[in-house]
């Protein structure tokens, strides 16, 4: 990876430059995240106006573990659990997908790889970034293994290229914490 990371630039704008590879990379994941995140069918709903407000019938967690990894549980009760989730998950999908989407969007249409974002760019980038790296975790099992184990992880091994872009990313985050905390 060849970028050198946010910057801030200015008082409300954060600057990075980007190769073309690493913006194929980050479309590539943000589009993954946002068919992801698409929409449950809501088939037993029939309410216009819980719908209009984005209450939903779903009342479990998803099944697929990254899925659940990005829309968890918010209650170790199952039935607050499940309450809440009708209530919340549609607009939480919906806010992780805009991260995502706003991402994909600046990626889209850097000129020469140029990515300028003001305080709320930042903020979605953040979301996005965070949301891919959750996703990246479960598939390296991030909580069942070490440091140490992932970094040892062989040439071949089709999980050392995902370790390193999760790597990548957690770099890029932090950065972009740090340009906007910066106040110089």
């Amino acid at each position: 990876m060849t970028s050198e990371g946010f910057k801030r630039h200015g008082s409300n704008s954060y600057i990075a430059e980007f190769a073309q590879n690493e913006r194929e990379i980050l479309i590539n994941l943000a589009e993954q995240i946002i068919e992801l995140l698409a929409e449950r069918i809501d088939h037993g709903h029939e309410d216009p106006l819980a719908a209009m407000v984005g209450i939903t019938s779903h009342d479990s967690p998803p099944e697929d573990e990254v899925l659940h990894r990005l829309l968890p549980n918010a209650y170790q009760d199952q039935a607050d659990s499940a309450e809440f989730r009708r209530y919340t998950e549609s607009t939480l999908r919906n806010k992780k997908q805009a991260h995502a989407m706003a991402m994909r969007m600046y990626l889209k249409s850097a000129e020469d790889g140029v990515i300028d974002l003001d305080h709320d760019g930042a903020n979605a980038w953040l979301g996005a970034v965070n949301d891919i790296r959750l996703a990246l975790g479960v598939r390296l099992n991030v909580q069942e293994r070490t440091q140490d184990e992932l970094e040892l992880l062989a040439p071949d091994d089709p999980l050392r290229g995902v370790y390193i872009v999760y790597g990548w990313l957690g770099w890029l985050q932090e950065g972009l914490i740090e340009a906007l905390m910066d106040e110089s």
